[in-house]
């Protein structure tokens, strides 16, 4: 197994989501480009898959307690510029409460995720208790600006939510937007993610935080709106 990303100590970061308009995503991306001398960073490709538990205990607290929930999930990155040529996947538990995310992540070479998640009570406690299954698959194109270690802005474009095997989810192969099905359906709507360290904001960016409003997106429980019966009246976001 490869090392944890960010080491032993889990991170704890401030993060906030925007949906904006045309014409405020071009202005927000002209200015993250400035902030990094013009430069405009290629896009990245990713593959995510939820996982839960039988009964979807995390699904339904992503959609009723968005301020306070759990997310398990992998995820895969095209192009994988840290790959080394291994096919590998990032196992990611995410908690979210009162506007701070904590999170535990960990690169499994792909051959080894079955088997990882299999035995994830001992390498994560905080999904312990229970089988976990991959419930959705969403498929995204992201943009990442970041001019310092303080802060850095995604920008999420073309959001797909797919159904997801166990046999595609947990398979030697990697997965890609290619081996799962059609989306069964295509968010057009874009997604900003500021995600910063205390309150160490440009003044220009900390203005868009949305204040104590609920969080604007998640693409777990729209995921889940979209791909299951049972939660498509329950999505508030988170």
């Amino acid at each position: 197994m490869l090392s944890f990303a960010e080491g032993e100590v889990t991170k704890l970061r401030r993060e906030f989501k925007l949906i904006l308009d045309t014409e405020a995503l071009a202005e927000l991306c002209a200015r993250l480009s400035a902030e990094l001398g013009g430069y405009l960073p290629p896009p990245t490709r990713i593959v995510s898959v939820y996982f839960d538990k039988p009964g979807y205990p995390l699904a339904q607290r992503a959609m009723h307690t968005p301020g306070d929930c759990l997310k398990v999930r992998t995820k895969e990155y095209s192009p994988d510029l840290g790959a080394g040529g291994v096919e590998r996947v990032v196992l990611e538990v995410k908690r979210e409460r009162n506007g701070v995310t904590q999170k535990r992540r960990v690169w499994v070479p792909r051959t080894q995720l079955q088997s990882v998640i299999h035995r994830s009570a001992g390498l994560l406690p905080l999904i312990a208790g229970g089988r976990l299954l991959p419930v959705l698959a969403v498929t995204y194109r992201r943009h990442v600006y970041q001019a310092t270690q303080a802060w850095r802005v995604t920008v999420d474009r073309d959001i797909g939510f797919h159904h997801v095997t166990p046999t595609l989810a947990l398979s030697q192969q990697t997965l890609t937007a290619e081996r799962l099905d059609p989306p069964l359906f295509l968010d057009r709507r874009v997604v900003v993610e500021v995600k910063h360290l205390g309150e160490q904001l440009p003044e220009w960016l900390a203005a868009l935080h949305p204040g104590n409003r609920k969080p604007a997106y998640s693409k777990f429980a729209e995921g889940m709106a979209r791909v299951h019966t049972f939660a498509a009246d329950g999505v508030t976001g988170g």
